[in-house]
């Protein structure tokens, strides 16, 4: 999977919505997930006290608690949410690494509810829960499959964490990143000295591997096939730049399915794609992005064989980009040449400049409009 989407898109990528690599895989998960990521999905606004938001914003893990080799990649902010993608390090081949997608989410005195439903959803999509012990005063892990990869989400006093896998990552990663999560949750909420809590390192199988699957097995490879695998979406990302001020980006695709979670914003675009006669999987979703997170810059792409890009658009602006929300605003202009929908969030987040390609949507999301610019120009 993929975005950082790096929001790689990772399988039950919540809130990653706008920006970033949504690494599909997790990006898939986001999104790889906001890319991710999600390349996604986005938090939902709620109304919070401020100190519950400020949180939120303030809750990105140190570097030297993550698990070792990765990175702290892009981050993004939208009202009472703040994503965060974690990045692995290359395979031994020089294809991109896994991801993982951190978000934190401020629910204020409805974050148990909002957990608690969330939690009884993934079991009703049919996901292996589990408590999730050590991390969070409350939580669960949703164990990976075929169809995804795991994801973790606990929550501790009004803020609730979600973090989503994409590509080969470990359990012991991924319970790593989240205590290095929950630890920067306990600073946000005033806990000045909080450090992750000691995860076991010996857990080596990958968290989007069911147990007795290849990758699994004693005598896999540690990454049995992404050096290979084809894109999921070639058309798309054939729309995606690759190339923005000298900056080489990375393109990925997932289908929804992989990206789309149990988070509000990806129930109502999944709403959206039933009302067209298609399924998540029909959704193909591209994410490019600076796989050393140097430029504020990330690009999305959606696709729906058979269905418009105008009509696509509507559902992306409205669900994805929350373009209806209260405090967000929109403006029909043109930049580089192209006409788009540009979605401001206020204050000092990235901006979303929405265009269409072909049959495709294509969102550049960054917080530098020279450069937002940039990338609009070098559209195929």
């Amino acid at each position: 999977m993929m975005f950082g989407m790096r929001q790689h898109l990772t399988s039950d990528a919540a809130d990653a919505r706008p920006r970033r690599p949504v690494s599909i895989a997790a990006a898939a998960a986001l999104v790889v997930a906001l890319v991710a990521v999600g390349l996604s999905a986005v938090a939902i606004l709620r109304p919070a006290a401020a100190s519950c938001q400020v949180a939120a914003w303030d809750a990105v893990p140190k570097a030297s608690e993550i698990p070792s080799g990765w990175k702290i990649g892009t981050t993004d902010i939208y009202p009472d949410n703040r994503t965060t993608t974690i990045g692995g390090p290359a395979s031994a081949a020089g294809s991109p690494g896994s991801t993982i997608y951190a978000s934190v989410t401020c629910f204020g005195d409805r974050a148990p509810d909002a957990i608690s439903r969330s939690e009884q959803a993934s079991k009703n999509a049919g996901r292996s829960v589990t408590p999730l012990d050590g991390i969070g005063e409350t939580g669960y892990a949703i164990a990976g499959d075929t169809a995804g990869a795991s994801a973790l989400q606990f929550r501790r006093g009004p803020l609730v964490a979600y973090l989503a896998s994409s590509g080969a990552v470990t359990d012991a990663e991924l319970r790593q990143a989240g205590s290095a999560v929950d630890a920067a949750v306990r600073r946000a909420l005033g806990q000045a000295g909080a450090t992750p809590a000691l995860v076991p390192s010996s857990v080596a199988t990958p968290a989007g591997s069911p147990a007795g699957s290849p990758a699994a097995s004693a005598g896999a490879s540690p990454e049995p096939s992404q050096a290979v695998a084809s894109p999921v979406a070639p058309e798309l990302e054939a729309l995606m730049p690759r190339l923005v001020s000298g900056t080489t980006l990375v393109v990925q695709s997932a289908t929804g399915n992989q990206v789309l979670g149990t988070d509000a914003a990806s129930k109502a675009l999944v709403s959206a794609l039933n009302s067209f006669g298609k399924k998540p999987t029909d959704l193909q979703i591209a994410q490019a992005y600076d796989a050393t997170s140097n430029v504020d810059l990330t690009v999305l792409g959606f696709r729906v064989p058979s269905v418009s890009a105008a009509k696509l658009k509507s559902a992306v602006l409205q669900t994805w980009l929350l373009a209806g929300a209260t405090g967000v605003t929109t403006k029909e202009t043109t930049v580089s040449g192209i006409q788009v929908t540009e979605v401001s969030y206020g204050g000092a987040t990235s901006i979303s400049y929405v265009a269409l390609r072909k049959d495709a949507v294509i969102v550049v999301q960054s917080g530098d409009a020279v450069l937002a610019a940039a990338a609009l120009a070098a559209l195929p």
